[in-house]
Parts: structure tokens; C-alpha cells; sequence
């Protein structure tokens, strides 16, 4: 009989034993650094260079057991992450995205009196996306957009208190795995007013194994499911050019795992609307801010949940051929 497995369990269990009760109250929840949702730069003709900037708060107050909103304000979590995405189109069909993230996670807990607060900061993973055109009309009129990609583990998964004690998972600013990604996303100008689209967008996670873990423990974050509905318009007013959206995000994760090992208090489904608006300085510049509130939080057992999240940037392209217009003149 193999006895590897149940000593790794014993271990773990031996090591969260030892830790603050205070702690294994908030062992688990469904925050995290929001790269897949952030994925995916706009289309573009050949020898075009796009970066985009952004801030993300997300803050999460509320604690479910299940769908059961707990009567619980002890505890919060908050994760700030600054997230840079570069993006180039080698030609019309074929391009690729980079998203470079900086985290910091913090969590605080007060009960009877006391006030315990972790925090952690640093570089976070990465993302690269090869997209290519699978479909698009006359005047790109509607656009289908298949990918494949990788997220690369450049941050550190492995951070401790100043005291030396180990930090939880969800806390780390990496996840200590490479992960597998499929994206897809269809682009539709609505033909009756050229100046709004629809978006549809889906995102696959397959989240690979942290073999190193609390030093020699294997941990595996669930795989996750996004899909995103958008509507987007453009109006004139003076000279502002206006850009309101909205967006309906659907995420569903499954359970984390450790030694293979269902973890409890992990995974959950989510619903969200995101309303958000953009102005565009020129043609290749713009800002934006979105802010997006749960409409439903099913989660796994009892965790922390998304209360709301802010997202905010600048966007700009860059040109590096001559006589590539963007596909999305504006003035």
C-alpha cells in the first residue's frame, strides 16, 4: 500500500493545526488576480502595437455559505493588481497578446477584539495568447476570433509571514503552475446603427500543479469557466467621443485540489454585470472605467465572495507600418 498520499495529508493537517484559528476561518475564498477576464485586445490590421494599462480592485466582503448570505463583517479581502498587456497583429488574421501582472493580496480578520491582517505583494503570472482570425464579413462587419495560450508562473507562490509562517494559496501572488488557456471571442456591428457592437466571449482555464507547495505538497488551483456578453455603443457629445458598455460575465471554477485532494471551501459560480465607458482622446488613445457587482454568488461550502470590483486604464496603439489605418477609426 502506497502511504506517500496519507503522510502528505497528515502533514498538511499537522501544519493547519498549527496555525492561528483566526486563519483557517479565512483558509479559502473566490478572489484572485482577474487576468483571464482581462484577456484580449481588439482586432487589428498588420504592423499595429497595442498596449493597454490598467488598475483592478477587487474587493470581497461578502461571506456566503453557498447561496445563504452569512450576517459575518469580520473579515474582508482585497486584491490590487496593475496589469499591462501588449498586443502586435503580424498581419489581418494572426496576432498575439502578452499580459504582464504586479499583485498585492491582502486579508484582514477581526474577531473578539483583535485585528489580524496578511498581506503579500510582487510580481504575478503571465499570459500569452496567440489569436488568429477564423472568420470575419465585408468591413469586418462580424469577426470570429479563435486563440490558444499559456499562463507562465512568474510570481511567487511560495511567500511567508514575517514570522516564517507558510501563506495560503489564494493569497500568493503566483500560482506556482503553468496553465493552459482556449479563447474565443465574435465581434458583430449591429447593422441598423454601425456605431454599437456585440461581443461574445469565452475563456477556458485548464490550471495545472504546484508540486512544491508548503515545500513538498501539490497543489491545483480548479479549472475556470468565463463567458462574456457585451453591448457597446458610441456617442458625440460636443467633441467628447463617448464609448458606454455593458457587460454580462459568467464564471464558474471548480474545486481547488491538494495532493489530489478535494479542498473544501473552494470553487463556486458566479454572475456578474459590468457597466463601463470609455472616451477616446484620438483615434489610438482612450481611458476607461468599468466598475462590476455580483448578480449571483453560488459558492462551494462557505467562503468570502466578490462584493464589487473597480477597473480602470488607458489604452493606446501604436502604429509601425506605414498606411495601416486602424479598423477603428473614430474621427
Amino acid at each position: 500500500m502506497r502511504i506517500t498520499p496519507y503522510l502528505r495529508l497528515l502533514s498538511t493537517a499537522l501544519l493547519l493545526w498549527g496555525l492561528p484559528a483566526k486563519a483557517l476561518l479565512q483558509t479559502c475564498c473566490s478572489g484572485g488576480v482577474p487576468i483571464t477576464a482581462n484577456l484580449g485586445l481588439p482586432p487589428e490590421v498588420g504592423g499595429v502595437l497595442q498596449v493597454s494599462l490598467r488598475y483592478d480592485l477587487n474587493t470581497l466582503e461578502t461571506l456566503l455559505d453557498g447561496r445563504t448570505v452569512l450576517n459575518d463583517d469580520a473579515r474582508n479581502r482585497q486584491t490590487h493588481s496593475t496589469l499591462l498587456q501588449l498586443g502586435y497583429s503580424f498581419n489581418e488574421r494572426l496576432s498575439v497578446d502578452a499580459l504582464f501582472s504586479w499583485v498585492r493580496q491582502e486579508r484582514t480578520i477581526r474577531q473578539f477584539g483583535n485585528r489580524d491582517f496578511t498581506a503579500t505583494n510582487g510580481i504575478g503570472d503571465a499570459v500569452f495568447l496567440f489569436k488568429y482570425k477564423l472568420f470575419a464579413t465585408f468591413q469586418n462587419q462580424t469577426v470570429v476570433t479563435g486563440a490558444l495560450g499559456v499562463k507562465a508562473p512568474l510570481g511567487a507562490p511560495d511567500l511567508t509571514t514575517a514570522d516564517g509562517l507558510p501563506i495560503i494559496a489564494d493569497l500568493q501572488p503566483g500560482s506556482g503552475a503553468w496553465d493552459g488557456i482556449v479563447w474565443g471571442q465574435m465581434v458583430h456591428v449591429v447593422g441598423f446603427r454601425p456605431s454599437m457592437s456585440l461581443a461574445g466571449t469565452a475563456v477556458y482555464s485548464v490550471k495545472g500543479e504546484n508540486d512544491t507547495y508548503l515545500g513538498s505538497q501539490i497543489y491545483q488551483f480548479g479549472n475556470e469557466v468565463q463567458l462574456m456578453l457585451s453591448a457597446s455603443d458610441r456617442l458625440l457629445l460636443g467633441k467628447l467621443v463617448i464609448d458606454p458598455s455593458v457587460t454580462l460575465r459568467f464564471r464558474q471554477v471548480a474545486t481547488d485540489r491538494i495532493n489530489r485532494q478535494i479542498l473544501p471551501n473552494t470553487g463556486g459560480t458566479w454572475l456578474f454585470i459590468n457597466p463601463g465607458i470609455s472616451h477616446w482622446f484620438n483615434n489610438d488613445f482612450s481611458a476607461s472605467l468599468n466598475v462590476e457587482l455580483p448578480l449571483l454568488s453560488d459558492v462551494t461550502g462557505t467562503q468570502v465572495s466578490p462584493t464589487y470590483r473597480i477597473n480602470a486604464g488607458v489604452f493606446y496603439r501604436f502604429h509601425l507600418k506605414k498606411g495601416n489605418d486602424s479598423i477603428h477609426n473614430i474621427f
